[in-house]
């Protein structure tokens, strides 16, 4: 397969992206990943899904979060704003390759609030979200406490070990914490409260009339883990989600017929 690493330049950094090149395109999509450490937990079926889509005629552009993974940046000097900022200036540069290609923008978890509000702003033909929480607090404060949890199974010594109410509390009171090798701020912490999807996402019909274009909103069972959490820490397996890539890959061919040629059912 073509695979294409590179940098991608924005403000103060460069975003680590992986082009999934197909030579005739019948339509593009920016997968946007989820948040911080719970990259690495779904990367494997993450690039799966992208090479599923390239093989299947959909170009794919995947890329790390800036301050994150493979992306250069300072992780906790980073806003949810910064995040919004890359989502607009990738799908921008995927419709500019060939605007006559209908693009599509694809969220997982945390990544589907930034791909959602990217959407509502105008970008994409069609939206898919996994697994998108109602605000940003919900992927923190569940990433929080599983890491608590492994610590504490980890740490032997009482006075060591934390819980994630002590944790909160930290934040709360202005400090910051290292969850999984990302230092959390608080402001980061205050900010994600009110950090959400976008005004009319309460299902996939409301944010389809909302936005006037297709929207799919699945919700991962923990038979798609570790594209989503599930089970206790650490015993997430890597599946066959063929399954959910042909659902969702269909989809898009449904949704997207009729422009570029792209056949119908």
């Amino acid at each position: 397969m073509d695979e294409q690493a590179g940098y991608f330049r924005v403000p103060g950094a460069h975003l680590y992206t992986v082009l999934h090149r197909v030579e005739d395109p019948v339509a593009r999509i920016l997968l946007v990943g989820p948040f911080a450490s719970e990259r690495h937990n779904s990367y494997i079926p993450w690039v799966r899904w992208a090479r599923y889509l390239a093989a299947h005629g959909i170009e794919a552009l995947r890329y790390d979060y800036r301050g994150v993974g493979e992306s250069t940046g300072v992780f906790e000097q980073m806003t949810f704003d910064d995040w919004c900022d890359d989502v607009r200036v990738l799908t921008e540069w995927l419709k500019n390759q060939s605007p006559e290609v209908p693009f599509a923008v694809h969220g997982l978890e945390l990544g589907g609030i930034l791909a959602a509000r990217a959407f509502a702003a105008g970008a994409g033909n069609a939206l898919i979200l996994w697994s998108a929480p109602s605000n940003a607090n919900q992927v923190l404060k569940s990433t929080l406490m599983r890491w608590a949890r492994l610590e504490q199974l980890l740490l032997k010594g009482g006075d060591e070990r934390k819980s994630s109410a002590d944790y909160i509390r930290q934040l709360e009171a202005g400090g910051r914490v290292e969850v999984e090798g990302y230092e959390w701020s608080s402001e980061l912490w205050r900010a994600s409260f009110n950090f959400g999807l976008p005004g009319g996402f309460t299902d996939e019909a409301a944010a389809a009339d909302h936005c006037l274009r297709p929207v799919r909103i699945v919700e991962l069972s923990k038979n798609a883990a570790p594209l989503v959490k599930g089970g206790a820490a650490g015993s997430d397996e890597l599946r066959d989600l063929s399954w959910l890539y042909a659902e969702n890959f269909g989809w898009l061919v449904r949704k997207l017929a009729g422009r570029k040629g792209i056949p119908g059912d």
